[in-house]
């Protein structure tokens, strides 16, 4: 008899065992997705910043970059530094500071990126033209604010006598990321302000407009330094709505779609603008832009609200859509002044 019992107990234990494994492997309906998701090991377990790095390939430099000036003037009340500062061993990025001749230090620093083809000399140009190329004056213009402005000329820069489309190409093909390189110059153009006695390390913003606004927001997802984010026509919105059609994807070059992107970042964009919370971000755009379709913008819009809602940010997050295409007016200009003025120098 207690040989029987003590089968049974043996018998009961196994069915248990058996029960148990069966939950585990086969008794859920969970796709692996699924089981990741729960168990924290899936991609949106990792920090946005972190995954963003990863795509990128990018590092923290330590030590901060060397400088050269290479020239100081001033006109009117704009001071102006014509510099170089070294990114990595055989690469130094032109840059041009503009800051207001008086005034309490430190200020409020933004780093400014013009478009394809632009240069750090147009945008300290004493003219501001925004709604033709070459678009001009906007970064002296932020600086007579009470900023301190750099304007760089990035890599792929024809002032830097280099090719973007092509060297994008070449990049990619090598194995590495285009983006990453130009992400990785403004990183550093950041170490570069947190060096200087009159910049307010606390206090460092980006804008950039077209190619400048893409880079823009790929900058603040990878450096949590940048606390103000103002892209400006650059390509907002959601991968899937601007690679539905072939004459809006071919408006970007190479380097705006990193390989690995929609693996790390499944929710598309709005996943990544959303990691930006509770920094201020404003989106600025044009509802006919072949090179951010507005409905991939206004997916983007409703998505990321609702994220920064969750962080009680509701106010720090912002789109502003003007009627046309891809273009900079004016009254875009004074949306991104008041945005900055909002967040950034107070």
């Amino acid at each position: 008899m207690n040989n029987m019992r003590g089968h049974a107990r043996r018998l009961a234990g196994m069915a248990l065992g058996l029960i148990a494994l069966l939950a585990l492997f086969g008794g859920s309906t969970k796709t692996a997705g699924q089981r990741r998701a729960a168990s924290g090991t899936g991609a949106s377990s990792i920090s946005g910043l972190s995954r963003m790095r990863q795509l990128l390939n990018l590092t923290q430099e330590k030590a901060a970059p060397k400088v050269e000036v290479l020239q100081k003037s001033s006109d009117q009340d704009i001071a102006l530094e014509d510099i170089k500062f070294q990114a990595d061993r055989d690469n130094w990025v032109p840059a041009i500071v503009a800051k207001p001749r008086a005034g309490a230090q430190p200020l409020p620093a933004i780093i400014c990126l013009p478009g394809t083809n632009g240069t750090r000399r147009h945008l300290v140009d004493p003219i501001l033209q925004l709604s033709q190329f070459p678009r001009t004056g906007w970064a002296r213009a932020l600086a007579g604010q009470g900023y301190i402005t750099l304007s760089l000329d990035y890599r792929g820069s024809p002032a830097r006598e280099q090719n973007i489309y092509t060297e994008a190409v070449r990049t990619q093909l090598e194995g590495n990321s285009y983006m990453g390189l130009l992400v990785h110059e403004v990183m550093r153009a950041v170490d570069y302000l947190q060096t200087r006695p009159d910049v307010d390390r606390t206090r460092i913003g980006i804008t950039g407009f077209s190619l400048g606004g893409a880079m823009s927001w790929y900058a603040a997802a990878a450096d949590e330094r940048l606390s103000v984010v103002v892209p400006v026509c650059g390509g907002v919105g959601t991968y899937q709505a601007l690679t539905g059609d072939q004459k809006k994807t071919s408006y970007h070059s190479q380097y705006f779609y990193p390989a690995g992107f929609l693996k790390l970042f499944p929710g598309d964009q709005p996943e990544v603008f959303a990691s930006l919370a509770p920094r201020a971000v404003l989106v600025v755009g044009r509802d006919q832009d072949q090179g951010m379709p507005v409905e991939g913008l206004r997916k983007l819009e409703q998505e990321v609200k609702a994220a920064y809602s969750k962080r009680g940010a509701t106010d720090r997050f912002a789109v502003h859509i003007t009627a046309g295409e891809h273009t900079y007016t004016e009254e875009m200009f004074e949306q991104v002044k008041q945005w900055f003025g909002r967040f950034l120098k107070h």
